[in-house]
């Protein structure tokens, strides 16, 4: 009874060390899936003040482009993403089918929206195709932050449904510490207690 009393401590123990470690996981991803949403707007403001000879503003979207791509893919098959200033963090592989769906959504509409980023680039501000790249960059920005929401949404509920078993593991050690208690006095009662009165 004591090895097993041990046993379901320790146990206890390692599955708390192992929650904590994937709750501040999921909260890094969750977070880093929120940014793309905010990345995704900023691209879309930048590119009403992009275009040829544009070289700061052209650069900031670069920027925005180089941090959304790093983080897109490593979000999905695992890897480096930029994080803070300079820095980078190491990402899990997605195994989840569901989020994974929907990081393939968010690719196929980074893939259009890059590339309408890269032309509207290389269009003077006074061409007649600027403002029609213009409403289409915004149309596919919308799209693109709508895309990265339900990204967003699907992480959290996973982080969620992680919290849960977590939750239901505590309980399940605390019922089976409890039995042990109850077998334990009923052992002691039979063992020694007894014999001890009849004695």
């Amino acid at each position: 009874l004591f090895v097993a009393f041990v046993l379901l401590v320790v146990v206890s123990l390692g599955a708390m060390m192992w929650g904590l470690e994937t709750q501040r996981r999921d909260a890094l991803v969750v977070n880093l899936a929120g940014r793309q949403r905010m990345l995704a707007q900023q691209m879309g403001r930048l590119a009403f003040e992009a275009g040829l000879g544009e070289d700061v503003t052209n650069a900031a979207l670069q920027e925005a482009k180089q941090t959304f791509n790093q983080t897109l893919f490593a979000l999905q098959d695992g890897g480096a993403a930029p994080y803070l200033s300079n820095t980078t963090v190491s990402l899990p592989f997605t195994r989840d089918p569901g989020i994974r769906s929907a990081l393939d959504a968010v690719i196929f509409a980074w893939d259009d929206f890059s590339n309408l980023l890269d032309e509207l680039q290389h269009t003077p501000r006074d061409d007649s195709s600027f403002l029609t790249k213009l409403r289409s960059i915004e149309e596919k920005s919308s799209a693109l932050v709508t895309r990265a929401d339900e990204v967003v949404r699907l992480y959290e509920v996973d982080a969620t449904s992680k919290v849960n078993r977590l939750r239901a593991m505590q309980f399940t050690f605390l019922v089976g510490a409890l039995i042990l208690l109850g077998v334990g006095a009923w052992i002691t009662r039979k063992s020694a207690l007894e014999p001890l009165r009849d004695l």
